[in-house]
């Protein structure tokens, strides 16, 4: 195993060097995360990882210690059986949505990291009838790809399972922007050919979607060897059981690297706005022309928006999503902004009660 076919770039040569670490630390990838324990890959080979004492006090944030997908300087122990995980490198990409946390009465949002250094995200949607094609979610995926840095790829599967692909495929393309399309049948190894472009060495895919659509059946059959555990989805509510529970790193022995995610099936959105407008970009496109900059589109005069939504170049649907995932980033913002203002405030002391002098 090399660090190129675990995906080493010069970007990250460059972040190693400019940590000017201690000698005898290497370079790994993390695979797996549990609770902390952290499964390795390097040069060296595979070894179970912590992180050291002083990462620990250095991290204050859950989204500063290290992450599926994500490069770390180590040092390997003199036995050779453990390593410990010094230094976290800089990142290429992040894959990242809101996490809430509760502290008594109060919430508190947080930056979930999901995958890093992530080239390609492949979308999976089923077209079974099940409920894994959904425009909505689709645009939320895209926001989150969008937002992450890496490009985009739309899978619909099991294409045998649905009555009209072609129109499914314009569903998608309706919001999809330049994302490219490709309409399969995993389980039958039918129209695989053209995502191999996509897992040459060195890069880094993760596929995106919620479970049972197949993800794992596309990792199979990718690599020509069975990496993944499949399920079934259940006849009862046609929801796809959880083959995967949590996110893990394999390299292909095909060439590339793939993380596989457990189902999402709530995308919370950790972004910026500019994210969402590349998803919405006609949307964008038009609100340019509206009489007010900060136009809400919600009623105010001069709304290009609402002109083009009377004339059926925007649906109701899609502006509803476009104004939902807005708020939802707007909000996560506010949070995050009263967090590190209330960081800076001291606490007050209470009063001391005045001691009666004694006669």
């Amino acid at each position: 195993m090399t660090l190129e076919s675990l995906g080493w770039s010069d970007f990250f040569r460059q972040g190693f060097k400019s940590k000017a670490l201690e000698a005898g630390l290497v370079p790994a990838r993390i695979s797996r995360n549990s609770k902390h324990v952290y499964h390795i890959f390097c040069a060296e080979g595979k070894f179970v990882a912590r992180v050291s004492g002083s990462f620990r006090h250095r991290a204050n944030e859950p989204s500063e210690y290290p992450a599926v997908g994500d490069w770390v300087a180590v040092k390997i122990s003199p036995d050779g059986l453990e390593a410990e995980i010094r230094e976290l490198l800089p990142r290429e990409t992040v894959f990242s949505r809101q996490g809430v946390s509760a502290s008594g009465t109060e919430s508190k949002s947080f930056q979930q990291v999901v995958a890093c250094n992530v080239n390609v995200a492949l979308i999976v949607s089923a077209l079974d009838g099940s409920r894994g094609f959904n425009k909505r979610r689709l645009e939320r995926y895209l926001t989150l790809t969008r937002q992450s840095g890496a490009d985009p790829v739309i899978i619909l599967n099991k294409i045998d399972l649905c009555e009209d692909v072609e129109e499914k495929i314009n569903e998608a393309r309706s919001v999809a922007a330049d994302a490219p399309i490709y309409a399969i049948n995993a389980l039958e190894n039918n129209g695989l050919e053209p995502l191999r472009q996509y897992m040459s060495e060195g890069s880094t895919i993760v596929m995106l979607g919620p479970s049972g659509i197949g993800k794992s059946t596309i990792i199979n059959q990718m690599a020509g060897e069975t990496l993944m555990k499949t399920g079934e989805v259940r006849e009862v509510d046609l929801r796809g059981r959880h083959t995967t529970t949590w996110s893990e790193l394999l390299v292909l022995s095909s060439g590339g690297v793939v993380i596989d995610t457990p189902g999402l099936r709530d995308v919370q959105l950790w972004s910026e706005e500019l994210a969402i407008g590349e998803t919405f970009k006609e949307i964008m496109e038009i609100s340019e022309s509206c009489r007010f900059r900060d136009c809400s589109h919600s009623g105010e005069p001069g709304c290009e928006v609402a002109v083009a939504l009377e004339e059926g170049k925007i649906s109701e649907d899609r502006l509803a999503s476009y104004k939902k995932q807005k708020k939802e980033v707007s909000d996560s913002s506010r949070r995050r902004e009263l967090g590190e203002k209330r960081k800076h405030v001291r606490p007050l002391r209470p009063r001391r009660k005045a001691q009666r002098k004694k006669r």
